[in-house]
């Protein structure tokens, strides 16, 4: 098993990612730890997890509160004996689709503060129990837009680009203390709506604004790769969970492309 014995913490826990990469990396052995802001839906998929013959527990956090996410994640590392894994698998609704005559401030910092404001907070919060002999890694989703150039999207351009730079910088704070962290930029996920994810409502409106349904707009985005086709859940999942074993362990500062071609470097 890749994970055995491994402890991992997955923020966005449940969320149609975080569902996705809990039950891969507790199949692979590891205790997971699934936080988010619903206790119904973390129970449905620790419960999951479980029946699956899996371990996995549930805490409630706010990773927009840098000071309850600290609290949180100490409880977690006491409960747990220390961390090893550390998934950032949130989302935040952020507009995408305004070009910049008719875009606000908030809506342009939408798709920046959140994401970033997370990033920091979750790895703030779970640095101290990681690492030393205990080899750690942080590893983070990211939206495909950093190096993308595109009309209506400049904040979540910006927020991309800023955590791929968070990661990289991060890596190489925590290096030396033996954590790796690293970034999987992901195209959009096929099956991700289907599952519940909150960029369901995003692909909508920018679907309903070309005259297409959701399922042809993830056609298009399929088009706009090499491959022709978009990445699943699993396919993500199994990608994390691979960076978070001993395997990847020469890995760091380093963001995964997971674009099917769609963006290069």
């Amino acid at each position: 098993m890749l994970l055995a014995g491994k402890v991992a913490v997955i923020f966005g826990g449940s969320g149609a990612i975080g569902r996705a990469v809990a039950h891969a990396m507790a199949r692979e052995g590891a205790n997971v730890y699934l936080g988010a802001r619903d206790q119904e839906k973390l129970d449905r998929t620790a419960d999951s997890i479980r029946m699956a013959g899996g371990a996995a527990e549930t805490f409630i956090t706010d990773v927009l509160n840098e000071h309850a996410t600290a609290k949180d994640v100490e409880r977690v590392a006491q409960q747990a004996g220390g961390i090893d894994v550390v998934v950032n698998a949130t989302g935040f609704m952020h507009e995408q689709g305004k070009c910049l005559e008719k875009l606000s401030l908030p809506e342009f910092m939408s798709g920046i503060t959140p994401f970033i404001s997370a990033q920091f907070n979750i790895s703030r919060a779970v640095a101290p129990h990681m690492g030393g002999e205990r080899a750690g890694s942080i590893i983070s989703i990211v939206a495909p837009a950093a190096p993308m150039a595109m009309p209506g999207h400049l904040g979540h351009i910006v927020g991309c680009a800023g955590m791929e730079a968070f990661i990289k910088a991060l890596a190489s704070e925590l290096g030396p203390r033996n954590i790796r962290v690293l970034g999987v930029r992901s195209h959009a996920i096929v099956d991700a709506v289907q599952a519940g994810s909150y960029t369901g409502e995003i692909f909508s409106a920018k679907a309903q604004s070309m005259g297409l349904s959701v399922e042809q707009w993830l056609g298009g985005a399929a088009q706009s790769t090499l491959i022709k086709r978009l990445p699943t859940l699993a396919q993500i999942a199994e990608t994390m969970t691979f960076l978070a074993s001993d395997h990847a362990g020469g890995m760091t500062a380093t963001v995964v492309n997971i674009t099917g071609g769609a963006t290069l470097g």
